[in-house]
């Protein structure tokens, strides 16, 4: 598809105002329509403006892309206010009864404020880079969308749960998960060695990080623990399901009963997170038919392993990205001998990364 005629491209040039090369516009574009979907996602009404057709009244966000070549070419959204209020707004714009001081005037620049606050707060949860479209060209009305990043809440929630899945499971009379009611082989002791590393990572972690992130690493433990009992009970049913669950926030955010390994050394959620689903797992799998059964082991980490996969299939790649670049960056700090073969392809162990990519996301 050609975006810009010839000519018109032509006729820019020469006015020293280019328009972007085609492949440019082209990924603003798709990039139009990922935001669009986004936004559609969370529940506002959103539409995109195609190119060459001129912008209309449409109600809800309207994402556009201004082809021109510069800081302020790409993808932006602004908020088209109902027609009630924006034909009321628009007659106290009339030359003769002009008056900014009218509230109809200000009410309608107060929702255009707040709905533009709101796009951009959710297009940045959602992992897009934004900023006030204002900054970048005077006369822009709404937010500018400069890409995506990684969505850590996202990554945070997927190896939440998957630390939370693994000690759960590693700690159930019934790894299996079929309730076949067959010995689970692992002794007491076998259940502290398979979590005690992953654990004291978490605790470590945790113990290093600010005061309010702290706090919202309890909260989002405590609050994926509550969801992932309810599902358990729902499956399981109430007398079946695994409390434990409830109780694992708890231990997790107690003091390490060491101090850190590096106690100056500041981390962020998902490093430690990331390091504990690795250590965890890494544990899991050297340890033995004298510590846990390899049907066993093999259940609990095709289990854990694949919910992983299942999230990162259905996340943008920038996600899965960030994920792998955690993981290695995990690896380059394991100092334990025993684990460092393991967690150095790690990324290439369970499947996260696809044979040919090489070293994405290192």
């Amino acid at each position: 598809m050609t975006y810009i005629d010839p000519q018109k491209r032509a006729n820019a040039e020469e006015n020293g105002i280019p328009h972007a090369p085609e492949e440019v516009i082209a990924e603003w574009h798709a990039l139009a329509e990922t935001v669009c979907r986004e936004l559609q996602h969370a529940g506002l009404p959103a539409y995109v403006q195609h190119p060459n057709t001129l912008a209309d009244r449409q109600v809800g966000a309207r994402v556009s892309v201004d082809t021109i070549e510069g800081p302020a070419g790409g993808v932006h959204v602004s908020w088209n206010a109902g027609e009630s209020l924006t034909e009321a707004v628009l007659e106290f714009m009339e030359p003769d009864r002009l008056d900014l001081r009218e509230p109809v005037i200000e009410h309608g620049a107060r929702v255009g404020s707040l709905m533009d606050e709101t796009i951009k707060s959710v297009l940045t949860l959602a992992g897009f880079r934004t900023r006030d479209a204002v900054e970048l060209n005077d006369l822009a009305p709404g937010t500018y969308v400069a890409g995506r990043r990684p969505r850590q809440w996202f990554i945070e929630y997927i190896l939440t749960e998957g630390v939370l899945g693994l000690i759960a499971a590693i700690r159930s009379p019934d790894p299996r998960g079929d309730d076949s009611g067959e010995p689970a082989g692992i002794s007491v002791e076998g259940k502290a060695r398979l979590t005690g590393r992953g654990i004291r990572i978490v605790q470590d972690g945790l113990h290093r990080l600010a005061d309010d992130d702290r706090q919202e690493f309890a909260r989002v433990f405590r609050r994926l623990a509550g969801a992932m009992h309810s599902q358990d009970m729902v499956y399981r049913g109430f007398w079946k399901a695994d409390r434990s669950l409830l109780e694992l926030p708890d231990e997790l955010c107690l003091p390490a009963q060491e101090p850190p390994a590096v106690a100056g050394h500041s981390v962020t959620r998902p490093q430690v997170l990331a390091a504990a689903y690795m250590a965890l797992l890494g544990s899991i799998a050297p340890a033995g038919e004298d510590t846990v059964d390899d049907d066993d082991a093999v259940k609990i980490t095709e289990a854990w392993t694949g919910t992983l996969l299942r999230r990162m299939n259905q996340a943008p790649d920038e996600d899965r990205h960030e994920l792998i670049r955690l993981f290695r960056e995990a690896a380059r700090e394991e100092t334990d001998p025993a684990h460092q073969a393991f967690a150095s392809g790690f990324p290439e162990a369970i499947g996260l990364v696809e044979e040919g990519e090489g070293a994405t996301g290192a």
